[in-house]
């Protein structure tokens, strides 16, 4: 039924928005431009936004051959190659991007044109997203209070950051990331959501380093456990080289993206575990056999200048083609909640200090 209102639909539509198409396209015959059925228009889309016949065959439930039939149409009935095979995909050229906003238009009009006759509801859409386990609950949170405020009716699908996920989110399997120093990636945005400015080391309760002055030499005696954020493979912490170059041994006996592992594993020993969020002080707090110290001015002093030191920052991954109205709140949002998650800690450093 809903195909056959596509149909019925394809000319009324199309004739809506034929004055603009046909001075773009420069095509005088109307029955030509109305064989831009509406799922030709969806391969014009997808083929613009992931640059893939593979990806969108697969975001459409079709075939990779149907997906090229279309795009020879295209190219046959607008007589212009569209897009360009170049190493890493298709690249759209001048004409595509002209007729991609409309293409984009016609499409969103079919299917709210679809919802008013058939008198029912947008259906609920399922939003991809992902993130290390302790920041999963800053994107969900800023996600559904998104959707909150613009009235969508959003299922969240959470999934573990991994080191494929910039990759995943450019086929458009996730819609949204947040990571830390992220890899960057051509076919996706990358926003900075803010430098990570705090940083604590986190021990069970009684651990001598409370009691302790500290340093450098003080901190390297002891066993660590470091957090990963999107080190992958066998590459090294950077206080790993900051204590080769001073000539010290340092021991490491765990490296995890899980905070939750960590914690579990150092409340059983005198390891200690050394942390970069704004987030960790959360956690800790649910955790009554556990204690931590705000070491954000110690490293800023001791450690910031080290030449193997490189800078943390909260990164807001996403595809260009996403929803922009959503993805302007969402980035706000996020933002927003960065600035906050600093600013309570500023002031639990300054209440400890009084303290």
């Amino acid at each position: 039924m809903f195909d056959m209102v596509k149909s019925s639909l394809g000319i009324t539509m199309l004739i809506w928005l034929n004055t603009e198409m046909m001075a773009r396209v420069n095509i005088v015959n109307k029955k030509e431009l109305s064989k831009l059925d509406y799922f030709t228009l969806r391969v014009l889309i997808g083929l613009f936004e992931y640059q893939n016949g593979s990806v969108v065959a697969e975001q459409l439930n079709t075939t990779q051959p149907k997906v090229s039939r279309a795009l020879s149409c295209l190219r046959e009935w607008v007589k212009d190659e569209l897009f360009v095979r170049q190493q890493y995909g298709l690249q759209p050229n001048a004409m595509a991007e002209k007729l991609y906003p409309l293409a984009k238009a016609i499409v969103a009009a079919y299917d709210e044109m679809s919802i008013v006759i058939h008198h029912r509801q947008p259906q609920q859409s399922e939003l991809t997203i992902a993130a290390q386990e302790h920041q999963a609950g800053l994107l969900t949170e800023a996600v559904q209070e998104v959707c909150q405020l613009l009235g969508r009716n959003v299922t969240i699908n959470m999934q573990q950051w991994s080191d494929n996920t910039p990759s995943l989110i450019a086929q458009g399997k996730i819609d949204y990331g947040v990571g830390i120093n992220v890899d960057l990636h051509q076919s996706i945005e990358s926003v900075d959501l803010g430098e990570v400015k705090y940083r604590y080391i986190i021990a069970k309760k009684h651990h001598p380093i409370f009691s302790e002055t500290l340093s450098l030499p003080m901190l390297f005696s002891h066993r660590f456990v470091f957090i990963n954020y999107s080190l992958i493979g066998g590459k090294r912490h950077w206080l790993e080289d900051l204590a080769q170059k001073l000539g010290v041994n340092l021991a490491v006996s765990l490296k995890t993206s899980s905070l939750n592992v960590a914690l579990d594993h150092v409340v059983h020993c005198d390891d200690i575990c050394w942390i970069a969020s704004a987030l960790a002080p959360q956690f800790v707090r649910q955790r009554p056999e556990l204690a931590m110290i705000d070491v954000s001015e110690f490293f800023n002093r001791e450690c910031r200048d080290s030449n193997r030191f490189v800078p943390y920052h909260y990164y807001l991954q996403f595809h260009h083609g996403n929803d922009k109205l959503f993805t302007s709140h969402l980035l706000a949002n996020l933002q927003d909640k960065v600035t906050k998650l600093h600013q309570n800690c500023h002031q639990q450093l300054l209440e400890t200090e009084q303290g």
